[in-house]
C-alpha cells in the first residue's frame, strides 16, 4: 500500500540469524511502518523460539565478501525511514550489552582482546554502540592502550592497528570532545613519528600513517594539543615521509601539513617554511605519479594544499595601499625606476605625471588612488613588483609600447589581479571533496604571481586582438577569463609548468573564443527553443515537480529549529520534525540548535487536521512588527485554533518548510527558489537527454507518418 504522498506504509525485509541465536530459519517479514520495533523483536524471537528478546535489537547484516554497503548499524525508531524493500537485518545483541562484551574483552590479554579489537573497528560506526561503549570509558580505555605499546613488538603493531582505526571511528561521532585527550597518549603518537623519522627500522608504514591522521584530527580540533604537536613535529620532519613509496603515507603526511596550515595563529611564518617545501613536494610526489591518474585521497590533498598557497594572498589582497607607508612606497616606486632607469632620479624619486601615466596609472597625479581598492588591494602592486623584477625586459616593453597599443600595465594589472583572485578562490576555503589540483600552482614557491606574469602578457596579446583602448577593459577582461576559465575546465593535469600554461593561453585566441560563445549560444537556444524539445519538456515537468516535491519533505523529515515567540535568550528554541510516514509533525521545546531525535520531541499535530498561513495574516505578526524584523513567518493551526508560530531564520529555510507544508496539504509549491529548482532540474535534463543526439539536426515539424499499405500481406525472400 502507497499513501498519497507516495511513501510506502510497510516494507519487506530478509531477517537473518547470527551465530549466537544458534541455526535459524531466515524469514521474509512485511513490517508496518508504524509498528514499533520491540514488537517486530518480539515477533522474530518468537518465530525462532528464543528467550529474553529485550535483550536483542535489529541491525544492518554485514555484506558479503568483495561487496560494499552504504547501510551498517542497528535499527532505532529515529533512523528506521531509511529502511527499504529488500534489506537484509540481523537480530544483535542490544548496543548496550553488545558494548559491554567487547570492553570487557579488549581489557582482557591474549587471543581474546586481539579479536575484540578487530570486532570493535566494525561496530564504531554506529553510532548507538559508540554512545554506550564511550559511556563505558571505552576511549579512556584505548588511550592507555596505546600508551603501553611499543614500536618493536609484532603483537603491539597488529593491536595499535586495529586501534587506530576503531579510536578514529569513535571520535567521529562527536561524542567525546578532543581537549578530553591525554597529553600522555598525545606525547606518544609524536614518539610513535620521530623513532619512525630518525631510525629507518621502525619505519612502520600503517603505525606512521595512524599516528599522523589521529595527530592531524587532533590539531585540527584541540588549539591546546596544536602547540603541543608543533613543538615537537616541524614541516621539515615529516617531509621525509613523502619520499616513502606507500599511497597512504603520502595522503596522511599531505593532510598533515594542511591542518598545520590552517590552524597555524601565525601562517607568515608557515609560508615561509612551506618555500623549501614546495621542491621537495615536486621530487617526491607530483614526478612519481602519471598527473592524470593521481589517487583520488592524495588529489584531494594536494588540492587542499593549493587552496592554502593561495590563500596566503588574502591579506594582501584585503589591504588597501597606505600614503606615507615606506615599503609600499618603495614598491610603487620601483615601478618608474625599473620602466624609465635613465630618466628616473633614484635620490628625489621624483615621478612625472606623465611618466605615471606611461605606466598605466590613469590618474596620473597620484597612482596610490588607484590601489585603495579591495580586493585586489595591494596585491596588485606586489604582481605589478613581482613582473618587473623577474621579467624585466617584457615589463619595459610593456610599458614602452603602451603608446602604440594604449593599453595601460597599471589599470590592467589591477584588474586582471582581481580577476585571479576570483578564479583561484583566494581567502575562499577549500571546496569539499573537490580533487581537481592544478601541478604548476602546488609546485610553486610563488604561484598567484607566477600566475600573473602569464596571464599579463596573455592579456595583452587579447587586448592587440580586439584592437581594444581603454574603455573597452570590462570587455578585455571578460574575454581574459573566458580563455582561462576555459583551459582550467580542460585537463589541468597537463599544466604541469608555467610555459605549458602560456602555450595554452595563448592558443585561445580571441576569435577562437567567440565563436565557441556563438556557437554554444546558438544550439542552447535553438535546440532548447524548438517545439520537439518543448513538447518533452513539457512531458518530464510533472517527474521534476515531483522530485523537488521529494525534495522539500526530506528537509521537513530531517527538521529544523525556530526561535520561540516572546521568548528572549538563544535558547529559546523549539525544533519541528515531520514523521518519515507523512502522517504527523512532531515539535518541542530544545535547550541547543541541534535537531534531537523525533522521539525526543513530545507534542504532535496531524497532517490531516492542520491548515497553513502565511506573511502578515500569521497571529504572531504584530510581535514581529513591533519587533521590526523577519517578514518570514508561517504559521499552523490545528484543533480548537491551537496554533503554532514560526520565524524562520533565512528566506532558505522559509521556502522550504512553506513549499513542503503546501506539498503536505497537497498545494502548489510557490516559492520563487522552488520554481529555480524546477527549471534547472529541467534544462539539466533536457541537456542531458540530448547528449546522444549531438550533432543532429532537430526538425521543428513532426516528420509525416507514411500512409498505411493497402493490405499487411508481404513478401519475404529467402535467401540460400
Amino acid at each position: 500500500m502507497t499513501s498519497i504522498t507516495g511513501k510506502q506504509d510497510r516494507v519487506k525485509l530478509a531477517i537473518q540469524s547470527q551465530p549466537l541465536l544458534g541455526t535459524k530459519q531466515p524469514l521474509l517479514l512485511e513490517v508496518a511502518n508504524n509498528s514499533e520495533l520491540v514488537t517486530v523483536i518480539r515477533d522474530i524471537c518468537g518465530q525462532w523460539a528464543v528467550s529474553n528478546p529485550e535483550q536483542y535489537a535489529l541491525k544492518y547484516a554485514e555484506p558479503a565478501a568483495g561487496h560494499a554497503t552504504a547501510k551498517f548499524g542497528y535499527i532505532t525508531e529515529s533512523n528506521r525511514q531509511h529502511l527499504k524493500n529488500g534489506d537484509i537485518l540481523t537480530v544483535a545483541k542490544l548496543p548496550t550489552l553488545a558494548a559491554k562484551d567487547i570492553f570487557d574483552k579488549i581489557c582482557s590479554t591474549g587471543e581474546e582482546k586481539k579479536t575484540a579489537m578487530a570486532g570493535l573497528v566494525s561496530l564504531s560506526k554506529d553510532y548507538e554502540f559508540a554512545l554506550e561503549f564511550i559511556s563505558l570509558k571505552g576511549v579512556q580505555q584505548l588511550m592507555a592502550i596505546v600508551e603501553q605499546c611499543q614500536l618493536g613488538s609484532a603483537a603491539d603493531v597488529d593491536i595499535l592497528m586495529s586501534l587506530s582505526e576503531a579510536f578514529q571511528e569513535l571520535m567521529q561521532h562527536n561524542i567525546v570532545s578532543w581537549e578530553a585527550l591525554t597529553e600522555n597518549f598525545v606525547k606518544k603518537l609524536i614518539n610513535f613519528i620521530e623513532m619512525s623519522n630518525e631510525t629507518p627500522q621502525n619505519f612502520q608504514p600503517s603505525i606512521v600513517s595512524m599516528c599522523l591522521d589521529i595527530l592531524q584530527s587532533t590539531m585540527g580540533n584541540s588549539p591546546k594539543f596544536y602547540e603541543l604537536v608543533l613543538k615537537h613535529i616541524t614541516i621539515n620532519k615529516v617531509m621525509p615521509f613523502l619520499d616513502k613509496p606507500h599511497n597512504e603515507v603520502k595522503r596522511t603526511t599531505l593532510a598533515f601539513i594542511n591542518v598545520m596550515i590552517s590552524k597555524a595563529p601565525n601562517k607568515e611564518a608557515v609560508f615561509k617554511e612551506l618555500h623549501q617545501f614546495a621542491m621537495h613536494l615536486k621530487d617526491s610526489v607530483l614526478s612519481r605519479f602519471n598527473l592524470e591518474a593521481v589517487p583520488r585521497e592524495i588529489a584531494q590533498e594536494l588540492y587542499v594544499y593549493q587552496c592554502h598557497l593561495m590563500n596566503q594572498y588574502e591579506s594582501r589582497m584585503k589591504q588597501k595601499f597606505i600614503p606615507g607607508d615606506t615599503q609600499m612606497e618603495e614598491d610603487l616606486h620601483l615601478l618608474p625606476a625599473r620602466a624609465f632607469q635613465d630618466d628616473y632620479n633614484s635620490r628625489s624619486k621624483s615621478v612625472t605625471e606623465g611618466q605615471w601615466k606611461q605606466l598605466g596609472f590613469l590618474k596620473g597625479n597620484d597612482p596610490r588612488q588607484e590601489l585603495m581598492e579591495s580586493p585586489p588591494g595591494i596585491l596588485a602592486l606586489d604582481c605589478m613588483v613581482h613582473f618587473a623584477k623577474n621579467k624585466h625586459d617584457l615589463y619595459s616593453r610593456f610599458v614602452l609600447v603602451h603608446a602604440e597599443n594604449m593599453c595601460p600595465f597599471a589599470y590592467a594589472s589591477i584588474a586582471l589581479t582581481k580577476v585571479l583572485c576570483q578564479i583561484f578562490r583566494v581567502g575562499e576555503p577549500p571546496i569539499e571533496l573537490a580533487h581537481e589540483f592544478i601541478p604548476l600552482i602546488v609546485a610553486s614557491e610563488d604561484p598567484l604571481k607566477d600566475l600573473f606574469v602569464v596571464t599579463i602578457q596573455l592579456l595583452l596579446k587579447t587586448w592587440k586582438e580586439m584592437r581594444a583602448s581603454v574603455l573597452d577593459m570590462e570587455k578585455v577582461m571578460v574575454v581574459v577569463t573566458k580563455q582561462i576559465l576555459t583551459l582550467l575546465q580542460s585537463s589541468t593535469a597537463t599544466l604541469t609548468t608555467f610555459d605549458v600554461l602560456k602555450t595554452k593561453l595563448f592558443e585561445l585566441t580571441y576569435k577562437k573564443i567567440i565563436e565557441a560563445e556563438e556557437n554554444s549560444q546558438l544550439l542552447d537556444e535553438s535546440v532548447l527553443k524548438s517545439k520537439p524539445v518543448q513538447e518533452l519538456s513539457e512531458a518530464i515537468r510533472p517527474e521534476i515537480v515531483e522530485l523537488v516535491k521529494q525534495e522539500r519533505l526530506r528537509h521537513l523529515v530531517e527538521g529544523a529549529t525556530f526561535p520561540k515567540i516572546g521568548r528572549r535568550g538563544r535558547d529559546q528554541l523549539f525544533c519541528c520534525r515531520l514523521s518519515p510516514n507523512y502522517k504527523m509533525l512532531h515539535f518541542g521545546d530544545i535547550s541547543g540548535e541541534q535537531v534531537p531525535p523525533l522521539e525526543a520531541l513530545d507534542k504532535k499535530i496531524p497532517v490531516s487536521e492542520m491548515k497553513l498561513e502565511v506573511g502578515m495574516v500569521c497571529p504572531h505578526a504584530d510581535k514581529v512588527r513591533r519587533g521590526g524584523g523577519n517578514q518570514s513567518l508561517f504559521s499552523i493551526f490545528y484543533e480548537d485554533n491551537e496554533h503554532l508560530d514560526f520565524i524562520a531564520p533565512n528566506e532558505t529555510v522559509y521556502n522550504i518548510w512553506v513549499d513542503g507544508l503546501s506539498v503536505l496539504l497537497n498545494r502548489k509549491m510557490t516559492s520563487k527558489a522552488a520554481e529555480e529548482d524546477i527549471e534547472t532540474l529541467l534544462n539539466m535534463d533536457l541537456k542531458l537527454r540530448l547528449l546522444d543526439i549531438e550533432n543532429v539536426s532537430i526538425p521543428n515539424q513532426t516528420p509525416t507518418i507514411p500512409k498505411e499499405p493497402l493490405d499487411y500481406d508481404f513478401f519475404y525472400k529467402l535467401l540460400d
